[in-house]
């Protein structure tokens, strides 16, 4: 066992090691020679190297996201469960979904939870921003430029915004207890932070005109290419006219409020 001890402490003098696959690692041990029972004395060992093989660092492609006609996809949240960063995604300690030209702007944003938006009215009119989702209710009532306070997203989930005086006005927040996750950009293309995570996580996508989220297990990915491009099962919605009929949206969040995630 003495062997095995050091053996423990000059795997961790070597940085380098712990980069390995887990085959090379059991390549490795094969050579290690312990005294007594060979075998049983192996396994903690064998257990060790394993879960620092599994614990590397890991970072995707570029994604690129499309719908089944092939156009890229903004505004779509991705995030890695179960994961985590080396250090904690840096966010801004107040996000920002503007109000501009009768739309909220982002229409979109993924935060993690405790952070507080802020949202400020660029436009000439009042609005009356209100949510009734389960993850947040709230509701700032008519207000001009940046009169509203700030309001703290404190439990995970999906956040729809509406505005009681634009029936047409929606946004979405997606709030996350996890470190690693973004929202895609006009092209549909998102870069996400380096990450340690277990074999069994997955990619989850979510995406306002999809029914349901996209899970995707991460051992399944083909991330050998530069890009990795993923189809969603989608087509995409045709923006509501800034006129809609009154209570439209009211319909569709009161959708979301019983069938928020």
């Amino acid at each position: 066992m003495q062997c095995v001890s050091q053996l423990r402490r000059w795997c961790l003098r070597q940085r380098r090691f712990f980069t390995q696959t887990p085959f090379e690692a059991l390549r490795f041990v094969r050579h290690v020679r312990v005294s007594g029972r060979r075998l049983a004395a192996s396994l903690p060992l064998l257990a060790f190297i394993l879960g620092a093989a599994d614990s590397a660092a890991t970072t995707l492609p570029p994604l690129q996201l499309v719908d089944q006609a092939g156009q890229p996809v903004s505004d779509a949240v991705a995030r890695i469960e179960q994961s985590q960063t080396s250090a904690a995604q840096e966010g801004p300690a107040v996000a920002v979904m503007d109000q501009v030209d009768l739309s909220f702007s982002p229409k979109v944003i993924a935060i993690s939870t405790g952070t507080r938006v802020q949202f400020p009215n660029s436009d000439d009119t009042r609005h009356h921003v209100y949510s009734f989702s389960p993850a947040k209710t709230f509701e700032l009532r008519l207000f001009r430029g940046n009169e509203a306070p700030p309001v703290e997203f404190d439990q995970a989930g999906l956040v729809v915004i509406g505005c009681n005086i634009h029936d047409a006005m929606v946004g979405y927040i997606y709030v996350t207890n996890g470190q690693v996750y973004g929202v895609t950009d006009a092209d549909g293309g998102l870069m996400l932070p380096t990450f340690t995570a277990p074999e069994s996580a997955e990619l989850l996508i979510w995406h306002p005109d999809m029914d349901d989220p996209l899970a995707l297990p991460l051992a399944g990915l083909d991330t050998s290419g530069d890009l990795l491009r993923i189809e969603l099962p989608m087509t995409q919605r045709q923006p509501e006219p800034a006129s809609g009929a009154a209570g439209g949206l009211r319909n569709r969040l009161q959708q979301y409020k019983t069938n928020d995630d």
